[in-house]
């Protein structure tokens, strides 16, 4: 049994376990709304005969029973909070096997609040949007972080520094499952819904008109201390009313910082929950130490606790605005302003911690959106483990070597991988084959792979070295009826955008991907443009592969050193079609369309 298998049983037991657990607890949840009926039952009754027997009894029997009654009460709900804790821990459990299957149905879709539009790679290699690469790894909790995965995913200018980073993290992350289940798990215990950042950074975004004059709360302290002490020695008739006229000074001083203070604590109300359920999981991080993986804990180090102690920062938020809960019960509000100028003094508090706080709470949040991107990249590699992490090349250039790649979003059961190497610098390769023998899917393992190595990822690879490339790709094509543009032209276009890529300032060379060239016109202008780009192409600093049914073009590699061809075939058993999907060296032997055709029914001659 391989390792894959052993990991994909294991999580079938885990879940299993988790099921069971889950049953025998309901049934224990049953029998405690059982025992409460019968505590709640027997405590009135109990009641009503001591009240009838005689007063103190009542009032023993009332205690007595109230207090059974709210200790089995506090009991139940303690079981249910565990059986909630399961049942999520039993979902976190079940995605990742789905994940591990690629059972679509069953893992959930992430939100991106402003999908890209325009982004043409993303688009031809499936790396987000529903059943996509990111729709696979992503696990985030909060849509900043799920959005920064896609970020990650579509960064096609690499850096080789930022990538070595995020391997050590990630591999170090790959083995802390727990970890990462937890951080998961109490992500899912604070909130149903993915987290939202947003309020809290408009919050500190908005510069508040409402500042609070430095000098008004110590004079509102000393106007309430005179006028009590004033209050206080009218009653021993040792002054008069005079402390009324003080009271009324400072009345008139609370009541015009009212409008002030009602925005500041509604502000404080809507954050309260949202800075809550972040601060749980700095908290949480902060509180689980990695000893074994230094790279993680000096990532959190670096992002929580170097220049501010996040926790200390995020506790004195969270105890200000809890305060200023407080404001929302007029009676209590008025009783404690009173006696002291509460109000004015956490509204003041408030208005200083967010002016500290305006560059540190963004940085923690992007760093907690980060630590949410290396979690699911850490979390796949887990559920991956055949998958290994690529060699990035430091000197050598136009290097890409591969065994048995393959395409991380198709079912191990139905998947072939290949070996497939390029070490020429700029080398371009001419890729025929039949249709559906494999030629695009192919293309899409390469690109894929790339842009998973790109991100710190392991790959679908045995083996993978690779230097660094800008990736371009131009696979799927689409016309506009809207703008009126067709599918040659919408070609043409990217194929363009290809040679201005060329032209532009670039510290690397460019790695392009290259889909059944020029297929939206005549065979003949086909084949003349088709030679004369590639031609162009082979000029330039870069390489890639170009798929392509014209047969012709394999003679390019007679005429030009740097290009070689591969191709797929098929063979006909009992006229059926059968295709193995695997790459060879040198021009395609056959062709299969008419093939195809007369299989399908229809008329060839």
């Amino acid at each position: 049994m391989n390792l894959y298998n052993s990991r994909l049983e294991y999580s079938e037991k885990i879940i299993e376990k988790l099921s069971q657990r889950i049953n025998f607890l309901n049934k224990r949840s049953n029998r405690f709304s059982l025992y409460r009926f019968i505590v709640f039952i027997s405590g009135v009754a109990l009641t009503v005969a001591g009240f009838l027997t005689s007063g103190p009894a009542g009032w023993i029997a009332l205690f007595i029973s109230l207090a059974a009654f709210s200790i089995t009460v506090h009991s139940h709900n303690m079981l249910l909070t565990g059986i909630k804790r399961f049942y999520n821990y039993l979902n976190i459990k079940k995605q990742h096997l789905s994940r591990m299957k690629i059972d679509w149905e069953n893992i959930p879709e992430p939100v991106l609040e402003n999908p890209p539009e325009d982004l043409t790679t993303g688009k031809d290699l499936d790396l987000f949007g529903k059943r996509s690469l990111h729709h696979l790894i992503d696990v985030s909790v909060s849509f900043e972080g799920s959005a920064m995965l896609k970020n990650f995913l579509t960064d096609f200018k690499p850096d080789r520094k930022t990538i070595l980073f995020r391997q050590n993290i990630i591999r170090e992350l790959s083995s802390q499952t727990l970890f990462r289940d937890k951080f998961l798990l109490k992500a899912r215990m604070i909130s149903k819904k993915q987290l939202h950042c947003g309020k809290i950074l408009n919050w500190l975004k908005n510069d508040t008109d409402e500042a609070i004059p430095a000098y008004l709360f110590p004079v509102s302290l000393i106007l309430i201390i005179i006028y009590l002490t004033l209050f206080i020695l009218s009653n021993f008739e040792i002054t008069g009313s005079s402390w009324f006229a003080v009271f009324l000074i400072y009345f008139f001083l609370y009541s015009s910082f009212q409008k002030k203070a009602g925005k500041i604590s509604e502000e404080a109300a809507e954050l309260d929950n949202q800075i809550k359920k972040f601060s749980a999981l700095i908290f949480f991080t902060g509180n689980h130490n990695l000893n074994e993986s230094p790279g993680y804990s000096e990532f959190i180090s670096n992002s929580f606790f170097k220049k501010n102690n996040a926790i200390e920062k995020l506790k004195s938020l969270r105890k200000i605005t809890s305060a200023l809960a407080l404001r929302e019960n007029p009676i209590l509000r008025l009783i404690v302003n009173i006696f002291f100028p509460y109000d004015i003094y956490f509204c003041g508090k408030m208005n200083k911690l967010k002016s500290e706080l305006k560059e540190s709470i963004p940085f923690w949040l992007e760093k907690l959106n980060e630590l949410e991107c290396y979690i699911s990249i850490a979390n796949f590699s887990f559920l991956n483990p055949d998958y290994n992490f690529p060699e990035i090349c430091e000197d050598e250039k136009g290097k890409f070597e591969s065994a048995k790649l393959g395409h991380p979003l198709i079912k191990r059961e139905v998947k072939i991988c290949n070996d497939f190497s390029m070490n020429k610098e700029n080398e371009i390769l001419i890729i025929t084959g039949s249709n559906m023998s494999g030629k695009s899917t192919f293309l899409k393992s390469i690109g894929v792979n790339m842009c998973l190595a790109n991100t710190g990822a392991p790959v679908n690879a045995d083996h993978l070295k690779l230097s660094l490339f800008e990736l371009f790709t131009c696979i799927k094509v689409n016309d506009s009826v809207s703008d009126g543009i067709s599918y040659f032209y919408a070609e043409v276009k990217r194929l363009r955008e290809l040679l201005d890529e060329f032209g532009n300032e670039r510290h690397l060379p460019v790695f392009f991907l290259i889909d059944e060239i020029f297929k939206g016109t005549n065979n003949k202008e086909r084949l003349q443009g088709s030679r004369a780009y590639i031609k162009r192409l082979s000029e330039l600093n870069g390489c890639g592969a170009v798929t392509t049914h014209d047969l012709e073009l394999v003679y390019l590699a007679d005429e030009i050193n740097k290009i070689t061809n591969y191709h797929f075939r098929e063979e006909i058993e009992n006229d059926k079609m059968v295709f193995d999907y695997l790459l060879h060296k040198g021009p395609c032997p056959t062709t299969n369309a008419l093939r195809i055709m007369e299989l399908s029914g229809l008329p060839v001659k």
